[in-house]
């Protein structure tokens, strides 16, 4: 088996903790408006600060996989269906017992692709099915024919999209952004060595610039071009540090999806929200940010172990499923 380049793994690792960060404070409090945001209320400024450094989360994570490639397989598909479907039953499981009783919604517990909240999860599954065509077409296009598809995919996301709020893709939930996402961080593997001659320190300022620009523009698409370039010089920045194999970040980074998958499920999500807002009502600002702190600090701790309670046990399903699902043992 490849050894997983460390260096990438703490970006994916950090990919979800934007993700987390992303969902503590936009969703949780709403964004600042326009006039809030320019008459300096500090009330609402770190609301724009988190969320503007934090938003590019899920075009990092999407970019990880483009730049390596999704090798699809069934046991893959199975692996990642099991996946979803132990952190929905968790939840439902958690109802129940706190119903006292068997809760409605079990079988849309079942149901993690197509009656799910998580947009992610049916969106991913998408650009998983259509990985190998996209792999195959993408590696017979030579150099230049690589780029006009990617200008092509820039003008049907950015332009199209997010400059004229077209159906096709308005803001970056959809299955549109993942395929854009996809053949971009494809573009980035391709043409690494040229990439490799700007400096990190360059990326980092790209990443920061971009930032401000996002922050001052309250627009947090994910197909804002601010957002996008933000995305990509992060993710630059991690591929200029040099390939390390650590068993300790490597040992998080399999897990972080379940941190996605768990807290993002409804009914964690509801009482996740609503004890953040309970804490800002009720505590000054320094008891807030504490106690807010020390709640995102454990939400990630513990899904994190919560999957890998979830490994073993998934993979002895695998291994009892006939292979044509993708079981057996590996």
């Amino acid at each position: 088996m490849k050894q997983r380049n460390s260096a990438i793994e703490m970006l994916r690792i950090l990919s979800m903790m934007m993700v987390l960060m992303v969902h503590f404070v936009g969703a949780t409090f709403g964004l600042p408006t326009r006039e809030q945001l320019y008459a300096l209320d500090s009330g609402v400024l770190w609301k724009d600060v988190l969320e503007s450094l934090s938003i590019v989360g899920v075009n990092c994570f999407v970019l990880i996989s483009g730049y390596y490639g999704i090798k699809a397989t069934r046991r893959r598909l199975l692996d990642f269906t099991l996946w979803c479907l132990f952190a929905s039953l968790l939840a439902y499981a958690c109802r129940c017992v706190e119903a006292g009783c068997l809760a409605d919604g079990f079988v849309g517990a079942l149901l993690v692709y197509s009656k799910t909240d998580l947009w992610f999860v049916p969106a991913y599954l998408a650009l998983f099915l259509l990985s190998p065509l996209l792999n195959a077409g993408l590696e017979r296009l030579d150099g230049r024919r690589l780029h006009l598809m990617l200008l092509a995919l820039i003008f049907i996301n950015v332009y199209l999209g997010w400059f004229h709020k077209g159906g096709i893709n308005p803001t970056g939930y959809n299955v549109m952004q993942m395929v854009f996402l996809y053949v971009i961080g494809h573009c980035l593997h391709r043409n690494l060595p040229l990439l490799q001659a700007f400096p990190l320190w360059g990326y980092l300022c790209v990443y920061l610039l971009s930032t401000v620009a996002i922050g001052l523009a309250l627009d947090f698409a994910y197909n804002n071009p601010f957002v996008l370039l933000s995305a990509v010089a992060l993710f630059m920045v991690f591929v200029k540090i040099p390939a390390f194999s650590s068993p300790a970040v490597n040992w998080v980074s399999v897990s972080v999806f379940m941190v996605y998958l768990l807290h993002k499920t409804p009914y964690f999500w509801i009482k996740l929200r609503n004890s953040l807002i309970g804490l800002y009502e009720n505590y000054d600002t320094f008891g807030f940010v504490w106690r807010s702190v020390a709640i995102y600090v454990a939400i990630f701790v513990v899904c994190i172990l919560v999957d890998k309670v979830r490994m073993p046990v998934c993979r002895w399903i695998a291994s009892q499923l006939p292979s044509a699902v993708g079981g057996g043992r590996k």
